[in-house]
């Protein structure tokens, strides 16, 4: 999963990698992120903006794992999208 996101980000030119991350057990949801991340240094990706989200994401853990961003519960649409767009301009 992590290397097919990567793949459809650069095929498309996105400018950023929007990740929703469910919490799991034994905190493989954090491994999954961190490998995201992880990959996209050794691909030469990091110029794309890494954005995190979910139930329990905090802006705090989303930067722990390597993300630029991080939105938790409660966050809007639009706050992601001005996000975005603040940090592209």
């Amino acid at each position: 999963m992590v290397e097919r996101a990567e793949t459809a980000a650069e095929e498309r030119g996105a400018d950023a990698l929007l990740v929703s991350q469910v919490i799991t057990e034994r905190d493989c949801h954090k491994e999954n992120a961190a490998a995201l991340v992880d990959l996209a240094k050794k691909r030469g990706m990091r110029g794309l903006l890494f954005l995190l989200g979910g139930p329990r994401i905090d802006h705090r853990l989303a930067r722990e794992l390597g993300f630029d961003a991080g939105f938790g519960a409660g966050t809007r649409p639009s706050q992601v999208a001005s996000y975005v767009v603040d940090r592209l301009i």
